[in-house]
């Protein structure tokens, strides 16, 4: 007997060869399958006469088989199965390509489904393609809203909807976790419900409902979990870091004055520190906004009060541009910082700093500030009076990884976090559910804007024309390639070939460098040196510049296949450039004239402001886009880019429910357990 943890092969019609290739999509068993959630549906539900039939509509028909046969076109490589089917109003071709076993499996005489869209061609009006089964089993890949599955090697979306169609009513053993004062107060439909009607919905309403309910779950999830991780971690005492004046004169100091914004965000920060409860603040600004500057005065604060400052950073071209702007930054002031990567070792003032000389410094707290890549996660980095934690990015890491620097010592340090990706504050408040936010708006003064434009195939020589008088001007160009296939999940082969095509046909007389994640750490920081001393006066790239590369002398970023990237990805590409008083541009070089791709290209030219393009996309496409690695780090969140500002809104209002009714979830054993899982789904 069937039951949610019975294997696939104990199903009908899956035999080990089947269940291996499902197991490709992590599909093992039928609680597995049932979670095993559509990526997209077709309406088939329309019952259309054939003679009602209009060109271009989706419709299923109703009709007898009058005549089908199989033959080879005439290039021998293709084979065309046809059929002509008949209901009371009239008669129809229907042709497939390269399934000549319909030929067998499909009878003159059978009465059959055909769903699809009606075309004209050289031959007449025929349906093409279409999706059949016979009506005696009518009902499952026909006449109703279809579901499409993420598929694997030859498994068909009839399989897998034959397969679910026969364990859709285990969905009614499913223990629905979430509690039950939250779906009624926010309207949910019941997890088996749901689970029904998301793979056999009767209409729109219910699989919208269906669609809501899941990427409710999976806010809801994130957002407890890190308002219980809140909870706990403010539970533990933290240093008390008072107000320095030091930090006062550093800042009367600067040769620049720093933005409102830097200085209530700053304030607010330091307010914090001198409070025994630990800070968990996450601090956004737009590329460019100064965030550092603001960290190193949370640090300095920090070190004035004795206590070490460790500070995070996804990769090691960051963590370096960090370590030299902070060691430039505090130059003439008593502090010594550290750089711990895989490819670098380096202390400010001491020049032959091994890695073991590096981590000895810190345990003896003779190292203020320590900044570095997962390195400094190991167990063998022991601070000695660790009391601030700076993540820049911190989508990049897992809550877990962040918590093992938070853990180190009885003490909790404070925990600030960096983002420059620009999300909606609703977003925001919903995966951030532990952290305060602050915000910083404006750009350091002197920046002038950048010219964003698109650059169609034809103006490709006006572009390169303006290319050439920036390398002239001694500035430097930034040229970023996207991913060719699927197989060059690095981008190395875009980018590899495109340096090749511009030294061969464009820039013949211009050094042009190159820049990939396949490249060593020494390799990378040779290719970023040489384009920053003017070496190499242009960079290709892959999108291991987008977040964190400073370089000021660059003028251009010049994007390859812009269509290909979103929103988030492509601003920060942008935000590599206009860091100094030079005029800087954008080009967005487009290879198709994709309508919804071009609106986001057009918004990009619209709108400057990182925090206005988020909220447009939000009201666009929902937060997919915007998330983009904000999921690297956490679970993954499947249906996110079907939520909007007032699910969002909703998901807090139920997790605030939740912790009012009983913090401790002691009530909802099947939620704490789910809160332990990393995966959200299956149940």
């Amino acid at each position: 007997m069937l039951s949610l943890e019975s294997p696939l092969t104990t199903i009908s019609g899956i035999g080990p060869s089947f269940a291996k290739k499902l197991g490709n999509l992590d599909l093992f068993t039928v609680r597995d399958i049932l979670f095993h959630f559509p990526s997209r549906y077709e309406d088939f539900s329309k019952l259309i006469p054939i003679k009602s039939l209009k060109i271009g509509e989706q419709v299923t028909i109703k009709g007898k088989i009058q005549l089908i046969k199989s033959r080879r076109a005439f290039h021998k490589r293709l084979n065309i199965t046809e059929a002509l089917v008949a209901d009371a109003t009239g008669t129809i071709k229907a042709i497939w390509f390269n399934q000549p076993y319909l030929a067998q499996t499909l009878k003159q005489g059978s009465e059959i489904l055909l769903a699809g869209k009606l075309t004209s061609s050289n031959y007449g009006l025929q349906i093409e393609h279409p999706v059949w089964e016979m009506i005696e089993r009518g009902g499952i890949h026909t006449n109703r809203l279809v579901p499409f599955y993420p598929l694997s090697g030859n498994i068909t979306h009839r399989f897998i909807r034959n397969a679910i169609t026969r364990i859709l009513p285990l969905a009614n053993k499913l223990s629905d976790w979430l509690p039950a004062e939250v779906r009624i107060k926010c309207h949910l439909p019941p997890l088996a419900k749901t689970i029904y009607n998301l793979h056999s919905p009767n209409n729109l309403a219910e699989l919208e409902l269906a669609r809501r309910r899941i990427v409710f779950d999976e806010l809801y999830l994130a957002n407890l979990r890190s308002k219980l991780a809140s909870i706990n971690l403010k539970s533990n005492a933290a240093p008390i870091i008072p107000f320095s004046p030091t930090t006062k004169q550093f800042v009367e100091s600067l040769p620049w004055q720093l933005t409102t914004d830097q200085k209530l965000t700053a304030w607010k920060i330091i307010q914090d520190l001198g409070k025994s409860q630990p800070m968990f603040r996450l601090l956004q600004g737009d590329v460019g906004s100064g965030k550092t500057i603001v960290a190193g005065l949370a640090a300095l604060n920090a070190v004035m009060a004795g206590w070490q400052t460790a500070f995070l950073a996804p990769t090691e071209i960051l963590a370096k541009q960090h370590w030299e702007t902070l060691s430039q930054l505090f130059i003439n002031w008593p502090i010594t910082i550290g750089l711990l990567t895989r490819g670098h070792h380096l202390v400010s003032n001491d020049s032959s700093a091994t890695s073991t000389t590096i981590k000895k410094l810190i345990s003896n707290n003779k190292i203020n500030i320590l900044i570095g890549t997962h390195a400094i996660l190991e167990k063998s980095v022991k601070f000695n009076k660790l009391g601030l934690v700076v993540v820049d990015e911190q989508h990049r890491f897992g809550v877990e990884q962040r918590n093992q620097l938070i853990n180190k010592k009885s003490i909790s340090p404070h925990f600030l976090s960096l983002s420059a990706t620009p999300i909606p504050r609703s977003l925001a408040l919903t995966i951030y559910g532990d952290l305060d936010i602050s915000i910083i708006h404006s750009l350091p003064t002197g920046r002038k804007p950048i010219t964003t434009t698109i650059v169609p195939p034809t103006g490709r020589e006006r572009a390169y024309a303006l290319m050439r008088h920036e390398v002239t001007a001694g500035n430097r160009i930034f040229v970023v390639c996207p991913l060719i296939d699927e197989s060059d999940t690095l981008g190395v082969k875009a980018a590899t070939n495109e340096r090749e095509r511009l030294a061969r046909e464009v820039f013949p007389d211009i050094k042009i460098g190159l820049l990939h994640g396949k490249l060593s750490s020494k390799e990378k920081n040779y290719a970023m040196e040489n384009f920053r001393n003017g070496a190499t006066p242009i960079l290709v790239s892959t999108s291991v510049v987008e977040v964190g590369v400073d370089v000021p002398q660059a003028t251009i970023m010049a994007i390859e296949g812009a269509e290909r990237f979103g929103i988030a990805q492509l601003h920060q590409f942008r935000g590599r450039v206009g860091r100094s008083d030079k005029p800087s541009y954008c080009l967005l070089f487009a290879d198709n004239n994709n309508q919804a791709a071009n609106k986001r290209l057009q918004a990009l030219v619209k709108y400057a402001n990182g925090f206005d393009l988020a909220e447009f996309d939000l009201k666009q496409r929902g937060p997919g886009d915007l998330m983009g690695d904000l999921q690297s780090g956490w679970a993954k969140l499947r249906f996110v880019d079907l939520a909007d500002a007032k699910l969002l809104a909703l998901v807090r209002q139920g997790v605030a429910k939740t912790l009012e009714i009983d913090s401790e979830l002691k009530r909802w054993p099947d939620l704490k357990a789910k809160l332990g899982n990393t995966n959200f789904h299956p149940e």
